[in-house]
């Protein structure tokens, strides 16, 4: 693999860039490194940044798949695991950044409801039957909200922050009904965490909006994360006051 590594200016330095580079290239051999030439053609640039600001300007790294930016230990470790791959044994763990998200966008179909009422045993009519639910003040039967709120634990459990998580507590807020037909659109954010001794306690944000943007769900989770699956990065613990504004 060829992989270039650009330095942004250093006007705010917060670690020693260019020995955190040569342990990057000692634990990695078998590629070829390519220093600042930016027109070099490339499988992968870094770009190592002093701060989490990031400001290196990547305009002329067009000859290449993929631009990293690094700007702390945890981003070098993530980096080192996704180009060693391959490699066999147990699952490597995984790095969660403050602020990262994950989005999925799903059509809610005739089949969703009828096989979660089937599962759930909830038949509810108001749910079932178009009469019903207008006689309720629905244009239509609306969607079992535990339908919607359980979308959000699916991507907590698969992708953010993934398997092996562990849910603590959870509160979710319906604001408006969703319908057969729909699209919509979830999003789960990684507020805040704090560390204990063999796990992260991490805050979550789920939202779900409809096809017009409106927000029909919103939701807070608290989740354990054990230490031999998860390291929680991006710098200091959020301020908790944030997470309470949800």
């Amino acid at each position: 693999m060829r992989i270039g590594i650009k330095f942004c200016g250093g006007c705010n330095p917060l670690y020693d860039r260019s020995s955190r580079v040569s342990k990057f290239r000692e634990a990695n051999p078998g590629h070829e490194y390519v220093i600042s030439d930016t027109s070099a053609v490339c499988d992968i640039w870094m770009v190592v940044c002093g701060c989490s600001r990031r400001c290196a300007d990547v305009s002329g790294l067009i000859n290449c798949t993929k631009v990293v930016f690094l700007w702390d230990e945890a981003g070098f470790l993530r980096l080192e695991q996704e180009i060693q791959g391959g490699a066999s044994g147990s699952r490597k763990k995984k790095i969660l950044h403050l602020h990262e998200k994950a989005v999925r966008r799903r059509l809610i179909t005739k089949a969703d409801v009828q096989c979660f009422a089937e599962l759930t045993g909830d038949e509810s009519l108001l749910h079932l039957d178009p009469a019903y639910a207008e006689r309720a003040g629905f244009k239509c039967p609306p969607v079992h909200g535990m339908f919607l709120d359980s979308l959000v634990s699916a991507v907590m459990g698969s992708e953010l922050p993934g398997s092996g998580t562990l849910y603590m507590e959870h509160t979710t807020r319906f604001i408006r009904p969703v319908y057969q037909g729909d699209m919509i659109e979830l999003t789960v954010e990684f507020v805040s965490y704090e560390e204990r001794e063999d796990c992260y306690v991490g805050l979550f944000r789920g939202t779900l909006r409809n096809q017009k943007g409106e927000r029909v769900l919103t939701s807070r989770s608290s989740q354990m994360m054990k230490k031999q699956l998860f390291i929680a990065a991006g710098g200091k613990e959020a301020d908790n006051d944030e997470f309470r504004k949800i």
